[in-house]
C-alpha cells in the first residue's frame, strides 16, 4: 500500500461518516476504496501473480452547489491508482451545469453542459463508487477496466428526460460530445504487439480530437420503486491513430457501435442481474501490418444476490466475454501469432458483502476464470507468457462520507 493510500485511510477516518453541508445549497461528500488482489497467474491491478497487490485504490471528492431553483453545479475529482494503467492519477471525473429546462408534475427534462457520465448499462454512471456496484470486480465484458477511460464520460452535454406513470417511470438519456481515452490500453487491445504477424509496435496514439463527437443514449424503465429495471444503452464512438514519425502505422480510423440490454429485478431479500453487450468492431486504414478488421464482440452475464441479513449479502456470478462472436474458440487469433484464449474469457465469481455501518463496507471475492481477453497489457506486457486458466482473489474497504 502506498503512501498516498495511507493518508487517504488516515483522512477518511479523522471525518465524520456524514454528507458536509457547507452552506444551504452546497453539499459535499467524498469515498475511499481500498483493494487487495491476489492471483494464481497473469497480473491483475498491479503485481498480483503469486503474490498480493494492494495497487488498486479509487477515492473522489464530490461537491453538489444549487445556487438557483434550475440551475446546479456538479463536480468530483478522482484519485486512482490502478496497477501500471493508472499509476497515482488525479482526474475530474465530472463537472457540469446541469440547466432544469422544465419540472412539472408527471416528469421533468433538462441539459447537463460540460464533463458528463456516460449512460451505459447499469453501473457505468457509478462505477468508481464500490456502495454502488455489485461486486469488486466488475464483469469485464461490458465494464472494460482497460479501455474504461474510453466509455467513462464524455466532454460535451447531455439531454435528459424522465417521466413518472403510476407506479414506474420512463427516463431518456443522450449525451453527444468528445469521448477520453488517456492510456494507451485500447490501442493495445486493438493492435497487440509484439506478434509474428505485427512484429512492430505503433509509435502513436487513438486519440479522439480528430473524429467526429460519440453519441450516446440510454432509456430505461422502473417499476414498483425499483422492482423491476429494464435499459437499453447505445453508444456510436470513433477514434483516429495519429502516427508518429517512422511510425509502420497509418492514420487508420476505429469504430465502435455498442449495444447493451440490462435487466434487473430486486425483491425483499433476492436480487437477480443480467446484462448482454453486442458490439460492432470497425478497424481500417492502419496499413499493411494491419489489414482492416470488421468484427463483432459479444460479451453477458448473470448474477444473483441474496440477502443473509439486511447488512449482510452473498452474490454469485457468471461470465462470458468474446473478441469475435464468430470465433469464440480464438482460433483465428492463434493463427495471427496470439495464444488462442486471448480471444475470450469466462469467469464464475462468489462474493459476500458486509455493510459495517451505512459509511462502511468489507467485500471478498473468489474468480475462476478461463482466458485473459480483458486483462491489460500494462500489467501483462507479453501476453504470450499468460496462463489460460487462472484464480483471482480480491478483499475491499470502503469507506464513504
Amino acid at each position: 500500500m502506498n503512501k498516498v493510500s495511507l493518508f487517504l485511510i488516515s483522512l477518511f477516518l479523522s471525518h465524520s461518516v456524514m454528507a458536509y453541508e457547507l452552506a444551504e445549497n452546497l453539499q459535499v461528500h467524498g469515498f475511499f476504496t481500498q483493494n487487495a488482489v491476489s492471483t494464481s497467474d497473469n497480473n491483475m491491478f498491479g503485481n498480483s501473480d503469486n503474490s498480493v497487490s494492494t495497487d488498486f485504490t479509487e477515492a473522489g471528492l464530490n461537491f453538489f452547489y444549487t445556487p438557483l431553483e434550475k440551475i446546479s453545479f456538479s463536480f468530483q475529482a478522482l484519485y486512482r491508482n490502478a496497477g501500471k494503467v493508472d499509476n497515482d492519477t488525479v482526474d475530474i471525473d465530472y463537472a457540469f451545469a446541469d440547466l432544469k429546462l422544465k419540472n412539472y408534475e408527471s416528469g421533468r427534462y433538462g441539459l447537463r453542459l460540460g464533463r458528463v457520465k456516460n449512460p451505459i448499462g447499469l453501473y457505468n454512471e457509478t462505477r468508481d463508487v464500490a456502495f454502488t456496484t455489485p461486486s469488486i470486480i466488475l464483469p469485464q465484458g461490458i465494464y472494460f477496466d482497460r479501455s474504461r477511460s474510453l466509455l467513462l464520460s464524455s466532454d460535451g452535454g447531455q439531454f435528459y428526460w424522465e417521466q413518472f406513470l403510476d407506479n414506474s417511470s420512463l427516463s431518456f438519456k443522450m449525451n453527444y460530445g468528445k469521448p477520453r481515452n488517456d492510456n494507451d490500453e485500447l490501442l493495445n487491445a486493438i493492435i497487440p504487439y509484439p506478434t509474428p504477424v505485427i512484429p512492430v509496435a505503433p509509435q502513436g496514439e487513438l486519440e479522439t480530437s480528430g473524429s467526429k463527437p460519440a453519441l450516446l443514449t440510454q432509456i430505461s424503465y422502473e417499476s414498483n420503486g425499483g422492482e423491476f429495471i429494464y435499459a437499453l444503452s447505445y453508444a456510436d464512438v470513433e477514434l483516429q491513430y495519429n502516427p508518429k514519425a517512422n511510425d509502420l502505422f497509418k492514420d487508420g480510423t476505429t469504430k465502435f457501435n455498442m449495444y447493451v440490454l440490462s435487466t434487473q429485478y430486486n425483491g425483499e431479500k433476492f436480487s437477480l442481474t443480467g446484462e448482454y453487450k453486442y458490439q460492432q468492431n470497425d478497424f481500417k486504414d492502419f496499413g499493411i501490418y494491419y489489414p482492416d478488421v470488421d468484427q463483432v464482440s459479444e460479451s453477458w452475464y448473470v448474477q444473483a444476490a441474496y440477502r443473509i441479513k439486511h447488512n449482510w449479502q452473498v452474490y454469485s456470478r457468471y461470465d462470458e466475454t468474446y473478441s469475435d462472436k464468430d470465433d469464440k474458440n480464438g482460433s483465428r487469433a492463434k493463427l495471427s501469432g496470439n495464444p488462442n484464449y486471448q480471444a475470450f474469457a469466462k469467469s464464475a465469481m462468489l462474493g459476500i458483502r458486509w455493510d459495517i455501518n451505512s459509511s462502511m463496507m468489507l467485500r471478498a471475492e473468489y474468480h475462476n476464470i478461463n482466458g485473459t481477453s480483458w486483462l491489460t497489457t500494462a500489467d501483462n506486457p507479453d501476453l504470450s507468457k499468460t496462463r489460460q486458466y487462472w484464480d483471482l482473489f480480491a478483499l475491499q474497504l470502503s469507506l464513504r462520507f
